[in-house]
């Protein structure tokens, strides 16, 4: 008889899939902003047809995201139960990369390709609030003049999660000693995320809250609960079977359940379970890919800046008019190439020999 395997027993090593489901999901969101930047034409996502215009492809991809990150910074806090270590392991892995992105659009690129003179670009207040992001506030995403004649004007379209990723980070500081010795609190927990996240999308209809867009609101929820779903995937990591029955069941409900209820309702009760299986699955093309590197980070981060200019170097403007515009499927094609080698060497020559600091 075939012992039957847990999440527990799958998840011990470091032999699994995560690193590529990682760089799946970043591609996820590079596809997404293929379509949004090249042609504002996001109804072509795929993802957008088979969650019955629920969902973009990035949307998902930030899910999985989420979902992988709560199962192992709350194994990592857990194991360790160190605030300091904990707070500098995590500052070494997401700030530096974040800093040079921040930078060096800023100082470096931003003066190269703006449309306007160098002492109008610095002395526009958007510079200031731009490095807002350096402290993980969501400031503005533009700088003076660069990508003016783009359909999307944004610098960093992408890294605006990022803290929402932090906010985790410090929650996890409360809820891993509260679940430690009530572990059905993590229940309560991802149910005042999901409550948050209703109330803002669905039952707050005036679009802001106090003087606030319900925007922040809505994404703290979602984003929060799908990182304390993966939280609570490794707290029952031992009663919780992967199977692929399981599995197809899993991928039939996250498929149907979006043409009934929100699609974070099914991806919260059924796409967790999919990252988990998969993830934490092992196949040959993850030994080749393992030793790489973890350049899925490199990729989310740098990826929507490349896009952009791209556009720029290769875009035209159609008909007549001055906004640019471009094949999607190119500016992918031509984005991965270009990004991948970057990562890759973002990872050797810099973050993984920051990581050595933990």
């Amino acid at each position: 008889m075939n012992r039957i395997r847990t999440l527990g027993d799958s998840s011990t090593g470091t032999d699994n899939n995560l690193n590529l489901v990682r760089l799946i999901a970043a591609s996820m969101v590079m596809y997404m902003h293929s379509l949004a930047l090249c042609q504002a034409n996001q109804e072509a996502d795929l993802m957008y047809t088979l969650t019955f215009h629920k969902a973009l492809s990035g949307q998902v991809g930030v899910d999985i995201f989420f979902v992988i990150s709560g199962f192992l910074i709350y194994r990592s806090y857990e194991r360790g139960n160190n605030i300091i270590k904990y707070l500098k392991a995590r500052f070494l892995r997401i700030w530096p990369l974040l800093a040079v992105f921040i930078l060096s659009t800023t100082y470096i690129f931003g003066p190269m390709f703006t449309s306007v003179s160098h002492k109008e670009y610095y002395a526009d207040p958007w510079v200031k609030e731009y490095l807002l992001n350096l402290v993980f506030i969501s400031g503005r995403n533009r700088l003076p003049g660069v990508f003016a004649f783009h359909i999307n004007q944004s610098s960093n379209g992408s890294i605006w999660t990022l803290q929402f990723e932090v906010i985790c980070y410090l929650l996890v500081l409360g809820f891993v000693p509260l679940c430690k010795k009530y572990k059905k609190a993590i229940f309560a927990i991802i149910a005042i995320s999901l409550g948050i996240f209703l109330l803002f999308s669905y039952g707050i209809k005036e679009g802001s809250f106090m003087g606030l867009s319900n925007t922040p609101f809505i994404n703290f929820g979602r984003l929060s609960m799908e990182f304390e779903i993966g939280a609570m995937y490794y707290i029952y990591r031992d009663k919780i079977v992967l199977s692929f029955k399981y599995f197809l069941i899993a991928v039939v409900g996250v498929l149907a359940v979006p043409y009934f209820a929100d699609y974070e309702i099914a991806f919260a009760l059924f796409g967790a379970y999919i990252v988990m299986y998969i993830g934490f699955g092992y196949y040959g093309i993850s030994k080749l890919y393992n030793k790489v590197g973890d350049i899925s980070y490199g990729v989310y981060v740098m990826s929507f800046f490349i896009q952009q200019r791209l556009i720029d170097v290769m875009g035209a403007s159609p008909d007549g008019y001055q906004v640019l515009h471009m094949d999607p499927y190119i500016n992918l094609l031509m984005t991965a190439i270009i990004v991948i080698p970057l990562s890759f060497a973002s990872w050797h020559l810099f973050e993984k020999q920051l990581l050595k600091l933990k």
